[in-house]
């Protein structure tokens, strides 16, 4: 559970505030009063004691306060090894789980990874980009679908991420070719977002090894390069 919580708490630079429900039974409130400690205890947990408080109500407001003891989710090692992703939890409550967990910590990603955290690549637009998509229905199955079989999500569902945030694509070209922001966009808005792709996997092949399509890639390269401005060697 501390990789989900450390992981749903990062994602989000601006999170919504932890909805208030129902006033808890005395029973519930045990239970949460005494996850909330189990998080708080936590040295890796980024949020403050009203956000360990609301991810206890969360926990308990969906998977129900007998599952939490049951499960002995009060105990700290039990907690940290617990996995939702491999639980087998059904998907609606994994999914309101996830999304509701990342509405209780409210801090800025640099508060959550700390000041030594190198985030100058990265523009507060593709951040937020992500944190919408990261919470969408399709990512989510996909998480829960990877956790239930025991696999890893395909790079390419997360491929699929990058072509919804095109921010991410102009960072990387300043932060990893060394373009400067007006080259990256129109470099960025040349390529179509498959032959990026397609140019990342091609890059793992033997350098002998030419796959299919990879001369109209080239070439799309190659007019982009030239009507940007562009140095190919900055690829690598």
């Amino acid at each position: 559970m501390k990789k989900f919580l450390f992981f749903a708490s990062c994602i989000l630079i601006f999170a919504s505030a932890c909805g208030g429900g129902d006033s808890a039974s005395s029973e519930d409130q045990k239970v949460i009063d005494a996850l909330a400690d189990v998080v708080m205890a936590d040295e890796e947990f980024p949020g403050t004691a009203d956000d360990a408080k609301c991810i206890a109500e969360t926990h308990v407001s969906i998977l129900g306060a007998a599952y939490i003891q049951e499960n002995n989710l009060t105990d700290s090692a039990t907690f940290d090894d617990w996995d939702p992703a491999e639980a087998e939890l059904p998907r609606n409550d994994f999914k309101n789980l996830f999304k509701e967990t990342i509405g209780c910590v409210e801090k800025g990603i640099q508060a959550v990874l700390g000041e030594d955290a190198d985030l100058e690549g990265l523009s507060e637009e593709s951040v937020e980009c992500l944190a919408t998509q990261i919470v969408n229905d399709d990512v989510l199955d996909a998480i829960y679908d990877a956790g239930i079989i025991g696999e890893e999500p395909p790079e390419e569902f997360f491929f699929s991420l990058f072509e919804d945030c095109p921010s991410f694509l102009v960072d990387s070209l300043v932060e990893g070719a060394g373009l400067d922001q007006e080259s990256a966009e129109c470099f960025a808005d040349k390529v179509s977002y498959e032959s990026f792709i397609f140019a990342i996997e091609a890059s793992s092949l033997p350098e002998d090894e030419m796959p299919e399509g990879a001369t109209a890639v080239i070439a799309e390269f190659f007019a982009a390069a030239v009507e940007c401005g562009v140095d190919l060697a900055n690829f690598g």
